[in-house]
């Protein structure tokens, strides 16, 4: 409302600084014209009063035409940088977020494709415990938000995520083995023991099967393990198995 009246008091003073400037050319111009025709008889045309009259409003009027456009076009400039500078900005951060969505993703991985941390940190893969449900739910959050544009919204579920992992990794390191029984122990030292020789690439081919078997059955009820992490598992036996397999000569 401010800024509507105040543009209507600038036009009517525009208006009137436009008719002044007329009178008081053509009252200039009437005092030389009569001059004029005091000392020499010549009286001016009359189409030179009108033009008198008209030339200093059209001119204040193409100079404030000019001004305004300049202004408008200025502002438009500065519009036009304002939004690209917010568009590289709003780019950077949606870039930001997703390296920072990457790197926390890549953490949690291990514990679906790393057998040896599964076996330290069995709790990591029951999703029953609400701390390590809560870890997916923040997975949800992000797949969510990179569904839409908005950087702010990606970072706030990234550090939901960060927050959660944090949360569950102290409490798997908290809780080690602690919630199974002795017998789950047991078997998990089996396993164990069965990894580091499948990881160690000495053993016969035999041996190998012998471990892989041992391995998978004493982790079968304690255990789920994630496909990433059967199928790491199985690659390791797999080279294994080939590099203990002895050359044969000719």
């Amino acid at each position: 409302m401010l800024k509507r009246i105040a543009r209507r008091v600038a036009a009517a003073a525009l208006v009137l600084f436009a008719f002044t400037a007329g009178m008081v050319v053509l009252g200039v111009y009437a005092l030389i014209s009569f001059a004029a025709w005091a000392i020499w008889g010549a009286v001016p045309p009359v189409y030179t009063f009108v033009l008198a009259f008209v030339i200093p409003p059209l001119a204040v009027g193409a100079l404030t035409g000019l001004g305004i456009g300049a202004q408008k076009t200025s502002r438009a400039l500065r519009r036009k940088r304002t939004a690209r500078a917010e568009a590289q900005a709003r780019t950077g951060s949606w870039e930001a977020a997703c390296r920072r969505r990457d790197s926390s993703l890549v953490a949690w991985s291990r514990y679906e494709t790393d057998v040896a941390l599964l076996i330290d940190y069995p709790v990591m893969t029951d999703y029953s415990d609400p701390v390590i449900r809560e870890v997916l739910v923040a997975m949800q959050g992000i797949r969510e938000a990179e569904r839409g544009s908005d950087p702010a919204r990606l970072h706030l579920a990234v550090d939901r995520f960060e927050v959660a992992l944090r949360t569950a990794e102290n409490y798997a390191r908290r809780c080690g083995q602690s919630k199974l029984t002795d017998q789950e122990r047991s078997k998990l030292a089996t396993a164990r023991t069965a990894l580091n020789l499948i990881l160690d690439g000495a053993a016969a081919p035999s041996e190998v099967d012998g471990a892989y078997r041992s391995l998978r059955g004493a982790l079968r009820g304690i255990i789920d393990l994630p496909a990433p992490a059967a199928a790491d598992l199985e690659a390791h036996a797999r080279q294994a198995r080939m590099l203990a397999t002895p050359s044969v000569k000719v």
